[in-house]
C-alpha cells in the first residue's frame, strides 16, 4: 500500500527565472573581443550608482562598470564581478556574485561591456567572459538535467558523473565507490517526476513516457546491484570483535568452544554509553596457532558498490580503490565470484583467490543491462562471467537503495508488478542478512564491512567514528527494516524494527536525538576544555562531516514518509531537530525539503527567518545550468568572513551558505570557503545533479512547490554548449 506524506500548506510557486550562461575563453582565443574591451574607459561612479552598492563595496573597489536600462549595476573588482539589483523581489538575488572559474578565468576584472540583452563581457587579467541570461522554468532544468544524465553519464543505467574524451570527442559515464547512492538520487527524482506527470492533466504523452522510461532504468541498475554478487548460502567465519577506536576487525579470532565475552556495556550506545572493546579473558583468544571457533554467516542479499563489464579500455576498473570480485563459471559449471588481488587496505578477511558461491539468479530484466551490450573486442553479448563487482559496501550506498525501494515500489509497482516483486523478494533477502548477521553487512570473508557496521559493539565504540556516527548509522538501520516491512507485508520486519527502535538495550530511535550532543561532546574533547556555546557551535561547523547531511535527509525522509505511530514520529523528530541546529543556516535543498516534511502540518522557517519552502524554491530557482564542476574560492569575498574552510556572515557571526550558482560544488559542503573541481588541463567531468532532480520532483510529489513558469529558449545543445568549453 502507498503511504504518501505531504505537505499540507501553501506551497512555493516557482516561476521562470533568468538562468546564468557564461562562455569562459584565454584572451588569446577572443583577442579582438579583449581588445575591444581594453579600449574602454569608465568614468567614477555617480553618487546615484554608488547608492545602489552594498555596504561591503566602495566607490573606490569598483574598477569598471556598466548599467541596464531597468538599473541593474554591474561592478567589476578585484574580488571578482557583481550584478546589482535592488528591485529583485527576492531579497537574496539583489545582490549577486560571479568568480573564478565558474563564470571568469580570473577575478579580476578590468574592463566591462553590456551585451545589450541583459549580460555584460567583462575582461580580466587573463581572460575575456560572456555571461548571457536566459530564461527558464525550474521543471525544464530538471528535466534536461535528466537527459544529460541518460546522454552523457548513462553507465548501463548507473550515474556517478561523466568524463569527456578528447580523442573520442565525446562524454561518458565513470564509475566510483558510490554508484548506487548517486543513481538512486537520481531514480527518486525520476520516479516522483513520473509520478507528478502522471497525474497532470497538462502533461504531453511524451512527457509521463520519458519519466517513466528513465525512472525504471534508474531503478533496474540499483536494483542490478542489489543481485549482481548472488552470493548463494553462507560462508566459513572466525569470530571477531571490533578493534578499539577503530571500524575494523580484531587481528585476535576466539578460539574453538570458548565463549564470546568482550566489554561491551548491558545497554547502549543510547545516553551516550561508550566503552572500549577488549576481550574479558584474553586467553580465549589468539592470532595463530590455535584452534579458532568457525561459525558460518548468510551472505545471501550483499549489495554491490557497483560493477564493471570485461573492457578494459571502456570500463577501466580502479583496482587501488576498492575490493572486487570476478565472476567466473567453475569447472562443474557453477558461477563463483573471486576475489582480485589489489592494493587496498580496506575489508577483513578477504585475501586473494577467496572464492564465493555466486549462483543465485539475477532476474533477467536486470542481466539485461549488460547482457544486451555486445564486448567491442569479441564481437560477443557479456554474460555473467564478464563481470566484476566492487564490495566493501557501506551506509553510503545502502540509505539510497533503502529509499529508492520505497518510491519504486509505491510509484511503478501499481502498474508493474514485476518490479515491485523484484523489489520485494530482495528486500526480504537483504533484511535477513543483515537480521542474522548481527545488524552488519558481512562481506565474503565472513566478516562485517569498513562502513555498514550498524551494531552495537561499533556505535559504543569508544574512539571510534560510531560514536558520531551512530545517530546517523542507526537511522539508516532503521529505515531498512521499515522498508522491508513497508514492501514485503512481513511482520517479522516490523517486530524486528521495533525492537532496535524502543526496547533494550538498543533504544536507537533514542540515539538519533543525540546528534548534536554527540558532536558536543566530541568538540569539547578536540579543545580539551569547556566551551562555551558559541564556541561549541562554531567547532561543530568545522568539523562536522557534510557528506553525512544527504544521507541523514534521506534516511529521515524514509521514515518520516512511512512512520504513522505518534510516539516514534515525535523521537523522528527530535533527531531531526538534533541535525537542524546547525542546518538550519544551511540552505540546503535536501534538508530543507526532509525537515518541512517531517514536520508536515506546520510552516517552519529557517535560521535566517524564512519560509524552508520558499528557501527551496530560491535555491532551486539558482542551481546552475552549466552541469560542470568548477571550482571556486570564494575565501576573499569581501561579503564573506572565512574561518578555517568555512564561511561565516560577518554581520551576524552565523555560518553562510551561498547560492548554489555561486559555489563550486553543488553538493553537501554548504558552508565550505572553496569547493568543486580544481582546473586541470584537459580534464573536463559532468556532476549527476541530483540535487537539482531529486528536491525539486519531491517538492513537487509532496505539495512544497508548485510551477507555473514557462519553458525558455533552452535545449539540451545549449547547456552541453557549457559543458563543452574547453577550461
Amino acid at each position: 500500500m502507498s503511504i504518501q506524506r505531504k505537505y499540507t500548506g501553501q506551497p512555493a510557486e516557482m516561476r521562470a527565472t533568468p538562468q546564468r550562461f557564461a562562455i569562459r575563453r584565454p584572451i588569446s582565443e577572443w583577442a579582438d573581443k579583449a581588445g575591444e574591451l581594453s579600449a574602454l574607459t569608465f568614468p567614477a561612479l555617480d553618487d546615484r550608482q554608488a547608492a545602489l552598492l552594498p555596504n561591503f563595496l566602495s566607490r573606490d573597489a569598483v574598477l569598471c562598470h556598466a548599467q541596464s536600462p531597468e538599473g541593474i549595476l554591474w561592478a567589476g573588482t578585484k574580488e571578482g564581478l557583481w550584478r546589482i539589483d535592488p528591485a529583485n523581489p527576492e531579497s537574496y538575488d539583489r545582490v549577486q556574485c560571479f568568480r573564478a572559474y565558474g563564470y571568469l578565468l580570473d577575478n579580476h576584472v578590468k574592463s566591462l561591456q553590456p551585451d545589450g540583452q541583459g549580460g555584460v563581457y567583462a575582461l580580466t587579467e587573463t581572460g575575456v567572459s560572456h555571461i548571457a541570461f536566459k530564461s527558464m522554468s525550474a521543471k525544464q532544468k530538471a528535466c534536461l538535467y535528466s537527459e544529460v544524465n541518460y546522454r552523457c553519464m548513462n553507465r548501463r543505467g548507473m550515474l556517478s558523473g561523466g568524463v569527456y574524451h578528447p580523442e573520442k570527442k565525446a562524454w561518458t559515464g565513470r564509475e566510483s565507490d558510490n554508484d548506487g547512492l548517486w543513481t538512486s538520487l537520481v531514480a527518486m527524482g525520476d520516479l516522483c517526476r513520473y509520478a507528478v506527470l502522471r497525474d497532470d492533466p497538462k502533461a504531453s504523452p511524451e512527457e509521463r513516457r520519458r519519466a517513466r522510461e528513465l525512472a525504471t532504468l534508474w531503478t533496474e541498475a540499483c536494483l542490478l546491484l542489489c543481485y549482481i554478487p548472488g552470493w548463494k548460502g553462507s560462508v566459513p567465519a572466525f569470530v571477531r570483535y571490533n578493534k578499539a577506536a577503530s571500524n575494523r576487525c580484531s587481528d585476535e579470532y576466539l578460539q574453538e568452544g570458548r565463549p564470546y565475552a568482550t566489554t561491551l556495556p548491558d545497554n547502549g550506545p543510547a545516553g551516550l554509553i561508550t566503552h572500549e572493546p577488549t576481550p574479558l579473558e584474553p586467553g580465549d583468544w589468539a592470532v595463530s596457532n590455535a584452534m579458532p571457533e568457525i561459525v558460518f554467516r548468510n551472505v545471501e542479499g550483499y549489495i554491490a558498490r557497483s560493477y564493471h563489464v570485461n573492457d578494459p579500455e571502456n570500463d577501466p576498473i580502479p583496482f587501488h580503490d576498492g575490493v572486487f570480485f570476478r565472476k567466473k563459471n567453475a569447472p562443474d559449471g557453477k558461477l563463483i565470484s573471486v576475489r582480485v588481488p589489489t592494493t587496498t587496505y580496506k575489508g577483513d578477511d578477504i585475501p586473494p583467490l577467496l572464492s564465493v558461491d555466486s549462483s543465485l539468479p539475477i532476474p533477467e530484466r536486470l542481466r539485461r543491462l549488460y547482457t544486451s551490450e555486445v564486448n567491442a573486442v569479441t564481437g560477443r553479448h557479456y554474460n555473467d562471467d564478464d563481470i566484476t563487482y566492487k564490495c566493501d559496501t557501506s551506509n553510503d550506498e545502502l540509505v539510497g537503495h533503502y529509499a529508492l525501494w520505497q518510491l519504486a515500489y509505491d510509484i511503478l509497482g501499481p502498474e508493474d508488478p514485476e518490479l515491485a516483486q523484484i523489489i520485494a523478494d530482495f528486500a526480504a533477502r537483504h533484511a535477513r542478512h543483515i537480521a542474522e548477521n548481527g545488524f552488519c553487512l558481512v562481506d565474503a570473508g565472513g566478516q562485517p564491512t569498513s562502513w555498514a557496521r550498524m551494531s552495537r559493539e561499533y556505535y559504543s565504540n569508544r574512539g571510534s567514528d560510531g560514536f558520531l556516527d551512530a545517530p546517523l548509522g542507526l537511522s539508516i538501520l532503521l529505515q531498512l527494516f521499515k522498508v522491508a516491512h513497508h514492501v514485503t507485508g512481513d511482520s517479522q520486519w516490523d517486530e524486528i524494527y521495533r525492537m532496535l527502535a524502543l526496547d533494550e538495550p538498543y533504544r536507537y530511535a533514542d540515539v538519533l536525538a543525540e546528534n548534536y550532543l554527540r558532536h558536543e561532546t566530541l568538540a569539547r574533547d578536540l579543545a580539551g576544555r569547556e566551551l562555551s556555546e558559541s564556541e561549541t557551535f562554531n567547532a561543530i561547523v568545522e568539523f562536522m562531516n557534510y557528506s553525512d547531511i544527504r544521507m541523514s535527509a534521506i534516511s529521515y525522509y524514509t521514515l518520516m514518509q512511512l512512520e504513522r505511530n505518534p510516539v516514534l514520529v515525535e523521537k523522528y523528530r527530535a533527531g531531526a531537530d538534533s541535525w537542524w541546529k546547525v542546518l538550519q543556516y544551511s540552505r540546503d535543498v535536501e534538508w530543507y525539503l526532509t525537515y518541512q516534511l517531517a514536520y508536515n502540518d506546520q510552516r517552519i522557517k529557517d535560521g535566517h527567518g524564512r519560509s524552508l519552502v520558499d528557501v527551496l524554491a530560491w535555491q532551486l530557482s539558482r542551481f546552475p545550468v552549466n552541469p560542470r564542476g568548477f571550482q571556486i574560492d570564494n575565501a576573499s569575498r569581501p561579503d564573506v568572513l572565512a574561518e578555517g574552510d568555512r564561511l561565516f556572515d560577518p554581520c551576524t557571526g552565523l555560518p553562510l551558505a551561498l547560492p548554489m550558482d555561486e559555489r563550486g560544488s553543488k553538493g553537501s559542503n554548504v558552508f565550505a570557503a572553496v569547493s568543486g573541481t580544481p582546473p586541470i588541463s584537459g580534464r573536463k567531468a559532468l556532476s549527476k545533479s541530483y540535487n537539482m532532480i531529486m528536491p525539486y520532483w519531491l517538492g513537487r510529489y509532496h505539495g512544497l512547490l508548485s510551477d507555473s513558469g514557462a519553458d525558455g529558449p533552452v535545449g539540451f545543445e545549449d547547456v552541453m554548449a557549457l559543458a563543452n568549453q574547453d577550461i
